[in-house]
C-alpha cells in the first residue's frame, strides 16, 4: 500500500552560471558523434528538454563527403521545418548552430529529424559507410531556470549529472542492497546518459554543499517507520530524498524512486508497500520487432548489407545455441547472399530472382558475446558496359521485424569472460562483500552500476552472506580478498605466494601454468569463473584493497572502460593502467599445439609468452627467476596468498 500526502510548491532554480547550461551529445546520452543516413532516410535525434529549461541551440559540426556534389539537411521537429543546412562542398566540414526555439517538448523530450538531400559529384562512386555524414562536436545550450521538484513523482528531471547516496558507516545487508538497487535504477533509467554515482557516509550530511539544479541525493537509514520524503535543505536546491525503514521494508522503498508507481506519488512524501521483483524468465524465441530491433534495411552499390545487433541483456539471460530465422528481401538477380557475425563469415548462398529472404541461420556459442552484430549483405557482380556508379545503385536488402531469433538457456555462458556480462547474472544476482562496511558499499554500487551501464534491461542485486552466494544456484558477484575465497572458488589467475602466478587451465588435464617472479607485487583482478553451474564475477586482491579500489575507480572514471573490458581477467598493479586478460591466451590454449615430441620442450615454448605477457602487463619485475608451465599432477591452486 501507499501512502500519498499533501505536495506543496517550490519555487525554481536560479540558473547555473558560466557554461554549466551547455551540455555536449555525450553527456546528453547522444553518442559522440551522429551518423546522417545518406540515403535520405531521417535520422532522429532525442534531445532531454528539463522542466524549467528549454533547449535554445544546437551547435556542432556536419563532415562533408569527398563525393557531394551539392545537398542540403532539412531539420524538422514534429513534422515542422524548423531549419536548413547548406553543406559546403569545398570544405571537409560546415559548422552548424541550430535554433530550438520553435521545437516542440514532448514528455520532457525535443524530437529532431535530420533528413539529408545529397547529390553526388558525378566523378564519383558513393560510399556511405566509409565516407558519411557525420556531426560531430555537438553541444545544446540551455535557456532558463531549471525547475526544484515539489513533488516525489517530480524528484528526477529527465536529464541528471550527478546521484549521490549517502548511507551509515555502518550499514546491514539491506542498507547496502538499497544502496545498489537506488544506484542501478537510476543508472539504467538514465540510459547512455553517464551519470555520476558517488556514494558518501551520513556522517557528512550536515557539511554537505547542496546539489545543483540536475543533481540528486538519496539518504538511506534505519528506521522503525518506513517511508520516502523530500526534504529541502536550502531554498532554492533541489532536495533530498529520504528513504528509511528496516529490512525488506527499506529495499521497498528504494524501489519507489524510478518504479511506474512514483509517477503518481504528486506529494513530497509516501510509503511504498512491499514491490519485491519477480525474476521474468526469458522467452526460447522473440522477434526483431519484440527486442525493440525492428525492420533493418540496407542499401548500396554492389554490395548492400543490413546489419542486425543483438544485444543479450535485452533477452534478458545469457544465451546459447542463438539460431535466426532470416525473414526478409534482397534485390533479385545473379550474385550471392552472406551472413556473417562480428565479421567471422557464418554461410553464403546465391541470390535468386525471387529475392526472398527465409533462412535459419546457426551462430556457433564461440562466436557469442555481450552484443553480436549479424550483417547480411547482398553482393551483384557489376554490370558491364557504362553506366558507371548508377549500374548497381539500386541493391537492398530488407530484414523484417518478424525474423525470430531463438536461443537456449545457459547458466554458466560459453564462452565464460567479461563479455558474458552482464547477461549472466540476469535476471537476479547476489552480491557478497567479504567487508560489509561503508567501504564495502562504495565497491558494491561501483561495480553494480559499472555492469548496469552495460545492460538494456535493469539489473536486480541482493546483498547475501559469502556462504549463500557460492553454495546456491544462481549467479553471484563476490567481492573478497582473495585469502578470504573458499576452495570452491577457481580463478583464471591466482597467485599461491607472494612471488608465483598461477594461470588456471580447467580445458586441460594437465593443471596450470605458472609463472615466478623476482618480486612481491600487491595486484588486484576482476575475474570471471562459476560456481555450482552459475556464472560468478569476482573482484579480489592478494594484499591490500587499495589497489583494487582504485581499478574501480579507473573503470568508473569513464564508462567506455566497462564496455571495452575483454578476455575474463582484469588485472591492475602499481604504476599501471588496468588491463583486460584472457587466461586462455596466457595459458597457450589460443596458439597451435607444439611440434615437439618433447612435453617438456613443448611448456617451454608456453612459459616465454606467459612470462612476456605478465611481465608486460604488470611491470613487477624485469627478471624472470624461473619459468615453470609444467603439466602438474597436483590440483590447481584456488586462489591468492596472503591477505
Amino acid at each position: 500500500m501507499t501512502t500519498l500526502l499533501i505536495p506543496v510548491t517550490v519555487a525554481s532554480a536560479q540558473p547555473a552560471d558560466g557554461d554549466a547550461d551547455r551540455f555536449t551529445f555525450a553527456e546528453l546520452g547522444l553518442g559522440r558523434s551522429t551518423t546522417v543516413d545518406p540515403t535520405g532516410e531521417r535520422t532522429r535525434l532525442a534531445v532531454p528538454s528539463p522542466a524549467g529549461s528549454v533547449p535554445s541551440t544546437l551547435s556542432g559540426v556536419l563532415t562533408t563527403p569527398a563525393w557531394l556534389d551539392r545537398g542540403w539537411i532539412d531539420v524538422e521537429s514534429d513534422g515542422r521545418p524548423i531549419a536548413r543546412i547548406t553543406l559546403d562542398n569545398a570544405a571537409p566540414t560546415t559548422p552548424v548552430s541550430i535554433p530550438l526555439a520553435a521545437a516542440q517538448t514532448v514528455d520532457g523530450v525535443i524530437a529532431l529529424d535530420l533528413v539529408p538531400s545529397l547529390i553526388p559529384d558525378d566523378r564519383y562512386c558513393p560510399d556511405p559507410d566509409s565516407d558519411a555524414v557525420r556531426l560531430i562536436d555537438a553541444s545544446v545550450d540551455y535557456a532558463g531556470q531549471f525547475d526544484v521538484p515539489g513533488t516525489i513523482a517530480e524528484f528526477l528531471p529527465v536529464l541528471l549529472r550527478k546521484l549521490t547516496v549517502f548511507v551509515p558507516p555502518e550499514p546491514d545487508r539491506e542498507t547496502i542492497t538499497a544502496a545498489t538497487i537506488v544506484a542501478t535504477s537510476i543508472v539504467h533509467r538514465y540510459g547512455s546518459q553517464p551519470v555520476q554515482v558517488v556514494v558518501r557516509p551520513d556522517n557528512e550530511l550536515q557539511g554537505a554543499a547542496p546539489d545543483g539544479p540536475l543533481e540528486r541525493s538519496v539518504v538511506l537509514a534505519k528506521n522503525s517507520d518506513a517511508g520516502a520524503e523530500l526534504i529541502y535543505p536550502l531554498e532554492p536546491a533541489p532536495p533530498r530524498m529520504y528513504l528509511t525503514g528496516t529490512g525488506s521494508n527499506l529495499t521497498d522503498q528504494a524501489r519507489l524512486i524510478t518504479s511506474d508507481l512514483s509517477e503518481i506519488a504528486v506529494a513530497t512524501s509516501a510509503l511504498a508497500g512491499p514491490s519485491a521483483p519477480t525474476a521474468q524468465l526469458a522467452p526460447e524465441s522473440i522477434t526483431l520487432d519484440d527486442l525493440g530491433i525492428g525492420t533493418v534495411t540496407g542499401s548500396g552499390g554492389a554490395t548492400a548489407t543490413a546489419s542486425i545487433t543483438i544485444d543479450q541483456t535485452r533477452l534478458g539471460r545469457s544465451a546459447s545455441n542463438m539460431s535466426v530465422h532470416l525473414i526478409g528481401s534482397y534485390t533479385p538477380g545473379a550474385g550471392s547472399v552472406r551472413a556473417t557475425v562480428n565479421g567471422s563469415p557464418l554461410a553464403v548462398w546465391e541470390a535468386d530472382d525471387t529475392g526472398r529472404l527465409d533462412r535459419w541461420i546457426d551462430i556457433p556459442n564461440s562466436a557469442l558475446s555481450r552484443v553480436e552484430t549479424l550483417d547480411i549483405s547482398v553482393d551483384h557482380p557489376p554490370t558491364t558496359g557504362s553506366g558507371g556508379c548508377s549500374a548497381a545503385a539500386d541493391t537492398s536488402v530488407t530484414v523484417d521485424g518478424s525474423t525470430l531469433v531463438r536461443t537456449s538457456d545457459s547458466s554458466t555462458p560459453a564462452p565464460v569472460g567479461l563479455r558474458s556480462m552482464p547477461q549472466a547474472l540476469m535476471p537476479q544476482f547476489e552480491i557478497a562483500l567479504a567487508d560489509e562496511s561503508y567501504a564495502g558499499v562504495v565497491r558494491a554500487v561501483t561495480m553494480a552500476t559499472g555492469l548496469q551501464r552495460l545492460s538494456s534491461l535493469p539489473l536486480v542485486p541482493e546483498v547475501v552472506s559469502m556462504d549463500q552466494a557460492l553454495d546456491g544456484s544462481g549467479p553471484a558477484l563476490v567481492i573478497a580478498p582473495a585469502s578470504d575465497l573458499p576452495d570452491t572458488v577457481t580463478l583464471p589467475l591466482s597467485s599461491f605466494d607472494e612471488t608465483t602466478f598461477r594461470i588456471a587451465n580447467p580445458d586441460s588435464a594437465g593443471g596450470a601454468t605458472e609463472l615466478t617472479i623476482d618480486t612481491d607485487q600487491p595486484f588486484a583482478t576482476v575475474q570471471v569463473t562459476s560456481a555450482q553451474d552459475s556464472a560468478v564475477l569476482v573482484g579480489s586482491w592478494n594484499s591490500t584493497p587499495d589497489g583494487f579500489d582504485t581499478m574501480l575507480s579507473w573503470l568508473d572514471a569513464d564508462p567506455a572502460r566497462w564496455y571495452a573490458l575483454d578476455g575474463d581477467v582484469v588485472f591492475a598493479a602499481q604504476n599501471i593502467e588496468p588491463t583486460s586478460l584472457s587466461s586462455a591466451a596466457l595459458s597457450g590454449r589460443d596458439e597451435p599445439a607444439a611440434t615437439s615430441e618433447n612435453p617438456s620442450d613443448r611448456t617451454t615454448v608456453l612459459v616465454v609468452g606467459v612470462g612476456l605477457a605478465v611481465l608486460a602487463v604488470a611491470g613487477v619485475g624485469a627478471l624472470v627467476v624461473a619459468r615453470r608451465a609444467r603439466r602438474s599432477t597436483t590440483e590447481p591452486s584456488r586462489h591468492s596468498g596472503p591477505q
